[in-house]
């Protein structure tokens, strides 16, 4: 960026600006198409709804009048869209000129500390003073209007040069570098498309200037505090936390750490292990190879949970157990079998004269 120090400097971004407010009053003298396919629906279904009233259908009456309610809520939003789009692009009496545009541009200083150009985005920066709203300090504003886009609805932005307040709301109205105009857009459009310049700019710092509690986008009784992603309840920045894998800001309370790592995390992304109980990340968990369950690297014996481990065992020590059992009742049957057999193998001899018949 440069700051305007020389005459010439100001004459060659007057031209341009010159230039592209010829190209956009060229392009704005001719109305654009009237939304006519939204008023063309709200009498299509005017017009069932009377026949199915006279032919006495209550049920296709009553649907045509829905329809109908819903095709005339639709037509007026988009002629009020239209409407807006006039107002946004209004043609002035008359296109401002090269010498209106180069006065314009070298009063700018007089109303402004810093004023410079940025001639790699083609826009003109203004820089504010510090903003205090309500004894919050917001810091400076830079406004950076882009001539290329002179005659768009909103060809500029507001950027904060202290980053305070909540993500991307730095200011009560100003949300992602966009400003919410409020009552003021009507002004805002008329000043740019009359070639006001410094109005514009006047215009623009007034805004920053106000806080309106009803249309903030963050009010700011909660400007240092933010939002528990788990609670919803509101926390200081100091005692808030983001969680490394979704972002969410969570509070002391709500907020988990992994076991292994260490790292912050949210009730969405913390899980734990199905084996001790502990809290992990996603990333420092892995799946037991029978059953699944999620269990941490401690736990796993040869990608194995504790809990199928002592199944795997109580199997192992069944099995033998029964191959015992089958075993010793095989033998015990072997050597009741083999019992009859050797006395049927023993031969009867009579009792002879003079031998004793003595028991066995």
């Amino acid at each position: 960026m440069h700051q305007f120090k020389e005459p010439r400097h100001w004459l060659r971004v007057a031209r341009e600006i010159a230039d592209r407010y010829v190209v956009a009053a060229a392009r704005q003298e001719s109305l654009p198409p009237l939304p006519q396919a939204a008023w063309l629906r709200v009498n299509r279904w005017e017009r069932l709804s009377q026949k199915a009233r006279l032919k006495k259908y209550p049920v296709a009456t009553r649907r045509c009048r829905e329809q109908f309610q819903l095709a005339l809520t639709s037509a007026i939003r988009e002629w009020a869209t239209y409407r807006d789009g006039l107002l946004q692009n209004q043609v002035p009496a008359a296109v401002p000129t090269l010498r209106e545009i180069f006065a314009e541009l070298r009063a700018l200083p007089s109303e402004f500390e810093s004023v410079e150009l940025d001639w790699d985005e083609r826009e003109i920066v203004v820089q504010t003073p510090p903003i205090a709203l309500e004894g919050v300090d917001l810091g400076s504003f830079e406004i950076r209007l882009r001539w290329s886009d002179l005659g768009e609805p909103q060809p500029y932005r507001v950027v904060s040069l202290a980053e305070t307040g909540n993500d991307d709301v730095h200011h009560p109205h100003v949300q992602a570098d966009t400003l919410c105009e409020g009552e003021g857009k009507v002004p805002i459009s008329r000043s740019l498309a009359e070639g006001r310049i410094g109005d514009f700019f006047l215009l623009v710092q007034q805004i920053l200037h106000t806080y309106n509690s009803g249309s903030a986008y963050v009010p700011l009784s909660r400007w240092f505090s933010i939002e528990c992603a788990d609670c919803g309840d509101s926390v200081s920045r100091e005692e808030s936390r983001s969680c490394t894998i979704c972002e969410h800001t969570v509070c002391g309370y709500c907020r988990r750490s992994c076991t292994s790592c260490g790292d912050a995390l949210c009730s969405s992304c913390a899980d734990r292990c199905e084996s001790c109980n502990e809290t992990f990340c996603r990333s420092c968990l892995s799946t037991c190879d029978s059953c699944s369950e999620c269990c941490c690297r401690s736990c796993l014996c040869s990608e194995t949970c504790p809990a199928c481990l002592v199944e795997s065992e109580e199997d192992s020590h069944a099995l033998s157990e029964d191959a015992s059992f089958d075993t010793s009742t095989h033998s015990s049957t072997t050597a009741e079998t083999s019992a009859p057999q050797e006395t049927k193998s023993v031969e009867i001899q009579p009792v002879c004269l003079g031998q004793a018949d003595l028991p066995a």
